[in-house]
């Protein structure tokens, strides 16, 4: 076979990418002889023009096979002297070709070096998006997916014959990064794309850090706790950063662990027996464990999740108390701020589950007044990160409606949430949602903020807000 080592390249290239990719030749060259290897390097300064560049070079030589490789990989995580059958993938790839003639493109799993580190592997939900796996669904074996990521993709050549040229567009024009676009493209030409999830490859952070399959936990932990510092030139907002910090420091101490263990924990968590608590999801909360807290402290940490979590702490900007509730508050990262800064709030979620029972011993711990459920009328309510999770979410809003003072705000992300993989998600009829909130005489102000006024209830629908 006639295959070509593709590889896009960027400004400098790690001194352990620049070992590993020596020792992957080599091997090549001496292990499997019976095969011709051809090198395509590109500088990118577009990733799309680098990787069709890479496609020409390999049509121009004949290759059966294209194999794309990052700049920012290592092979050989394991680091490992002499000799090593790690590199040694390329013929599981073409053992998966010859035994599949209708698999266009097989890869490898590597890991995110942001995003809670997670596999770069994508599903394709029921809306059409794409979504990352879940580490409970990558089964360690040769199994289909939507995306494999751009870093490791083996391509079979004849599968550009049936792809309209270009094969990899401008990122900003399709709004799909380039491995989204050409999985997409071979699927839609009557291939399949998979990835054998039992091969694992290292992703560069820096220099001397490598992601692997055993540190990743820990990696994500780190950077969460480095962003939440102000490293990497992000500005935090210093309340959102103090209450952070606070909320961290509460939760190694109720579960026993530093916030860098908090990964191996959160690995833990099991969705494998949802299915058989549906109609009954108070049960299934109330059995998830520590590990739900700890995954709920890793997930606020998250760059995206601590913006979002400044804009709600800037919404409640009055200098007297007000009353508040949180409903399905979990381990209540936002609201309990308010709480500590005065307002007073009624926390409600599912009693047992362990991110309630730990907002529960914060109020002790912290002596904070507050109460466990709705009573009386309410300046806001907040429901983060919980409408989702909700199967009866009409009577819930009903119930928002009716505990809202007039002028009163719901409070909610629920909007932004286009997750519809995850099992959890059990509503995501955004529609739905906003023609009941509509209906009830809860108006947007903007898609997280929605208004109880009577004097709005002749108005159109502000589409554009909602």
């Amino acid at each position: 076979m006639r295959i070509t080592i593709g590889i896009p390249c960027f400004q400098q290239v790690s001194p352990e990418t620049l070992d590993d990719y020596m020792r992957l030749m080599y091997f090549l060259g001496r292990r499997l002889p019976e095969h011709e290897f051809f090198l395509a390097i590109k500088t990118k300064t577009e990733q799309y023009r680098a990787r069709n560049s890479i496609v020409e070079a390999a049509l121009q030589v004949g290759s059966d096979f294209l194999w794309f490789l990052d700049d920012d990989h290592v092979i050989d995580w394991e680091g490992t002297m002499g000799p090593n059958d790690r590199y040694g993938i390329v013929t599981r790839f073409l053992e998966h070709m010859a035994a599949d003639p209708s698999l266009g493109l097989v890869g490898a799993v590597y890991y995110h070096r942001g995003n809670e580190c997670r596999p770069v592997l994508m599903k394709e939900g029921k809306d059409g998006g794409f979504y990352l796996m879940r580490d409970d669904e990558i089964r360690g074996e040769l199994q289909e997916v939507a995306v494999q990521g751009g870093g490791c993709m083996f391509i079979r050549a004849s599968v550009f014959d049936r792809i309209k040229h270009p094969w990899f567009e401008s990122e900003s024009a399709t709004s799909l990064g380039t491995d989204v676009q050409i999985c997409k493209k071979i699927r839609e030409a009557g291939f399949k794309v998979c990835s054998d999830t039992s091969i694992q490859i290292g992703h560069v952070v820096s220099s001397r850090t490598v992601i692997t399959p055993h540190n990743r936990h820990r990696i994500a932990a780190e950077s969460a706790r480095r962003v939440t510092n102000g490293v990497e030139g992000i500005d935090q907002n210093w309340l959102t950063n103090s209450a952070l910090a606070l909320y961290r420091m509460d939760a190694e101490e109720y579960l026993g662990c530093k916030f860098a263990d908090m990964g191996d924990i959160a690995m833990r968590y099991d969705m494998a027996d949802f299915m058989k608590y549906r109609g009954d999801l108070r049960q299934y909360y109330a059995t998830r464990g520590r590990e739900q807290l700890a995954r709920q402290v890793l997930f606020h940490h998250m760059p995206s999740v601590i913006h979002e979590m400044e804009y709600f702490h800037s919404l409640i900007r009055t200098t007297e108390p007000a009353r508040g509730a949180d409903i399905g508050c979990g381990s209540a990262p936002v609201t309990f701020e308010l709480a500590m800064r005065g307002h007073y709030m009624d926390f409600i979620d599912v009693d047992g589950a362990a991110a309630y029972e730990f907002t529960k011993w914060r109020a002790k711990k912290r002596g904070v007044a507050c109460g466990w459920k709705l009573d009386g009328l309410y300046d806001y309510i907040f429901m983060l990160d919980s409408l989702e999770h909700i199967e009866d979410w009409r009577g819930v809003l009903n119930q928002v409606h009716d505990h809202l003072k007039e002028n009163g705000a719901l409070v909610t992300n629920y909007f932004d949430n286009h997750d519809h993989a995850n099992p959890e998600h059990v509503s995501m009829d955004h529609q739905a949602v906003k023609d009941h909130l509509i209906g009830l005489g809860l108006y947007p102000h903007n898609k997280y903020l929605w208004v109880k006024n009577k004097s709005l209830g002749h108005m159109d629908h502000p589409k554009e807000a909602a």
